[in-house]
């Protein structure tokens, strides 16, 4: 089975044509930079292989890593560490980073892999973020397979630091971080989040790593070519179909965006708080962005008005927006079983997005830890999981206010190991507000 996937190269073949099922979207087969996804089988160029990027490994930031050997001290106190100077500088830098990146007006959006022109880091900034490395493979049509190519690429993800939400909010009170210019202090702030689509990114296709030259004609040549937008190879990718051993044009199965959000509320407001709404944001940060969702799932326990939650969706959602106001459950057997469902509802090569935040730790805890103990390489439900916005209920001060002093999840400590352990499976994790 796939870890993670995508970026192929098109099909193409002098007189034939692309096969595909259900294909919805050009978008899903176009070469990263091309801007006609048929632009090579019209040419009548040979074949190119059917490739795809899979998850490598996760590397923490020296920033991070400092972060892990202060944290088990540093949680007892954390707002007061993360006031000290140092951290504080850090914070601006990292939160300021994040707020650029996904400061780009609403026009622009990326419906095509390389949509941004290159550049290249600003590696005073960016030498804070963490890294996912992924490798190349490639499509054998004798044996079915995919085995590794040549290639390799990086994408960059916000550090795991602080209290992992932003420290710019208002948990801390008067110890509170402040900067001009930043969000309004809601209790529900995602400045410190960055999404694929926002991250930089890079690859070549070499076996050295990114290529090392000047992003646009400067006279850098420490910085590999960079793009700040957009989607990466490993965002999605067609399947080809099984059972087409020694087809040389095997038939492909387009991916899908798919979006599961557990502990959905209403899309535009949350019962208790409307700052806290995420259908909405998982709409403009992605759907709105040009990566329009297939199926956007959202399930809340709390019962909703059908006619008020149907009212808020945009009209592009109606007949891609499911809501399911019952309960999932991690029960073996269970129809309504969270990992079951997932694996019913998303393949491999899809982009799938899950929010996980139903503010019950009994609940919330057997679901990752299914995602942590599974094998992604053997059908796990970890495998088909590319983003995930989960808010760790775990037991430290200033938040045992709010979460009521959840019993059983853990500490601070804790919680910044679960989100490395799932960022080493590939999955890009976040600390959700």
């Amino acid at each position: 089975m796939d870890r993670r996937t995508l970026f192929p190269y098109i099909f193409a073949f002098s007189g034939a044509a692309i096969l595909l099922v259900a294909f919805t979207r050009m978008r899903s087969l176009i070469i990263p930079g091309a801007s006609d996804p048929l632009a090579f089988a019209r040419s009548g160029s040979r074949s190119q292989p059917i490739c795809k990027w899979i998850f490598s490994h996760y590397e923490s930031s020296e920033y991070e890593q400092s972060w892990f050997g202060r944290i088990e001290t540093a949680q007892n106190n954390i707002c007061s560490v993360v006031a000290e100077r140092e951290h504080a500088d850090a914070s601006t830098i990292i939160v300021n980073r994040t707020l650029d990146l996904k400061s780009l007006p609403a026009s622009y959006h990326w419906n095509s892999y390389d949509t941004f022109p290159p550049t290249s880091l600003n590696a005073s900034i960016d030498v804070y973020m963490s890294r996912m490395h992924y490798n190349r493979t490639c499509y054998d049509t004798a044996s079915g397979n995919y085995s590794l190519a040549l290639g390799k690429g990086i994408q960059l993800i916000e550090p795991l630091w602080g209290m992992l939400r932003d420290p710019f909010d208002k948990w801390c009170g008067a110890e509170a971080l402040h900067a001009e210019g930043f969000p309004e202090k809601t209790g529900q702030s995602k400045a410190h989040i960055l999404p694929q689509g926002f991250a930089p990114y890079t690859y070549s296709l070499t076996d050295d790593g990114p290529t090392e030259q000047p992003a646009s004609g400067g006279e850098d040549l420490d910085s590999p070519v960079w793009r700040s937008h957009g989607i990466p190879p490993w965002h999605s990718s067609p399947r080809p179909l099984p059972n087409q051993q020694h087809i040389e044009q095997p038939v492909l199965q387009a991916p899908k965006n798919v979006h599961l959000d557990l502990g959905s509320s209403y899309f535009g407001v949350w019962t208790k708080d409307g700052a806290a709404a995420s259908g909405q944001w998982f709409y403009d940060t992605y759907h709105a962005r040009g990566q329009p969702f297939d199926r956007f799932i959202a399930v809340e326990v709390e019962t909703l008005d059908d006619n008020v939650a149907f009212e808020q969706i945009p009209r592009d959602l109606v007949g891609v927006y499911n809501l399911m106001n019952v309960p999932l459950s991690m029960d073996e057997g269970d129809k309504l079983n969270t990992i079951e469902m997932i694996k019913r509802v998303v393949d491999p090569e899809d982009f799938f997005v899950f929010k996980l935040d139903i503010d019950a730790a009994p609940i919330e805890e057997p679901i990752v830890r299914a995602l942590l103990e599974d094998d992604p390489m053997d059908g796990g439900a970890s495998g088909l999981i590319d983003e995930l916005m989960f808010e760790h209920h775990v037991n430290y001060d200033p938040m045992n206010g709010p979460w009521q002093h959840p019993q059983g999840a853990g500490d601070l400590h804790r919680s910044y190991n679960v989100f490395r352990d799932l960022r080493r499976k590939g999955i890009r994790a976040h600390s959700w507000p």
